[in-house]
């Protein structure tokens, strides 16, 4: 009998204690009511309405504590563990807090952009995309924003450049002369090829113009293409000596359309020579705290 009492009591205590840290919310004291939900969550005794209900409130709270206290992340976080329950009325404040971290990082990509810092655009853009509901438009433009912007900057002494690469074009012709007699479909196929590293194909798609190579590699394979530069150099130089020209390649990251990579060939050392280029580890989005 003691025992279903003190049952009974906890019990009991669920539905009081809910409704202190309604009475905290409606009185906009949410960093209280914030402190009430978070010991009962911890609870075992709740039944799934209750528990629903805790859950939905302290996405609330996050939302309306807001930042710097509660990054746009964790506010996201605890309303997503919340609308995993049934019943949940926390998908609109979802929707709310993916709208206000698209605008934030608008905002950066943009100011990133126009101060020509390419990590901190591509972070911004990343994240983005990662959301729901973002504007296709708007990331297509950002891509090519960065893409010119990079290639602004692996590229700038271009103009001069051209008139030292003969050296490096005659010694890709000389090194690949079965390259320069492929047709385009051949010379895919051997670009395919050439990106195949113990039978893992790096690309996963592979585009071929008259004097540019463009690769889409997926972000599970870039670490493999991160120890594989110099078949990406083999690329290039085979581009040089098909085309006779100033060749390029261009290495994408497939998931978000963002540069990872540029090829170009060094008039010094008359071969070519892989540019790294700022790139986002999805890691570090999926932590992003600001």
């Amino acid at each position: 009998m003691a025992a279903i009492a003190i049952a009974s009591a906890l019990s009991a205590c669920a539905p009081s204690a809910l409704t202190t840290a309604r009475s905290q919310i409606a009185g906009a004291n949410y960093p209280a009511a914030r402190q009430e939900l978070v010991a009962l969550a911890a609870r075992t005794d709740l039944n799934a309405d209750e528990r629903r209900e805790v859950k939905d409130d302290l996405c609330l709270c996050d939302f309306k504590i807001g930042r710097p206290t509660y990054t746009l992340a964790e506010q996201r976080g605890a309303c997503l563990d919340a609308a995993k329950e049934p019943g949940s009325q926390s998908s609109s404040i979802i929707a709310q807090v993916d709208e206000a971290e698209r605008s934030r990082d608008s905002q950066e990509v943009d100011a990133a952009l126009t101060a020509h810092d390419l990590a901190d655009a591509e972070l911004a853009a990343t994240d983005y995309q990662s959301l729901a509901d973002g504007d296709p438009a708007t990331i297509a433009r950002w891509s090519k924003q960065i893409w010119t912007l990079a290639d602004a900057q692996v590229f700038a002494d271009s103009s001069a450049r051209k008139h030292s690469l003969g050296g490096a074009i005659a010694e890709a012709r000389k090194n690949y002369p079965n390259v320069a007699k492929m047709d385009q479909s051949q010379f895919t196929g051997w670009v395919a090829k050439t990106a195949t590293v113990s039978g893992t194909a790096l690309a996963s798609s592979v585009e071929v113009s008259d004097s540019t190579v463009d690769l889409s590699v997926d972000d599970a394979n870039m670490r493999l293409a991160a120890l594989s530069l110099d078949r990406l150099a083999t690329i290039n130089d085979g581009m040089a000596a098909r085309c006779g020209c100033d060749a390029r390649t261009n290495v994408a990251v497939a998931e978000t359309g963002f540069p990872a990579y540029f090829v170009r060939l060094d008039p010094e050392t008359k071969m070519s020579e892989v540019m790294i280029l700022p790139r986002v580890d999805p890691r570090i989005v999926a932590a992003n705290t600001n």
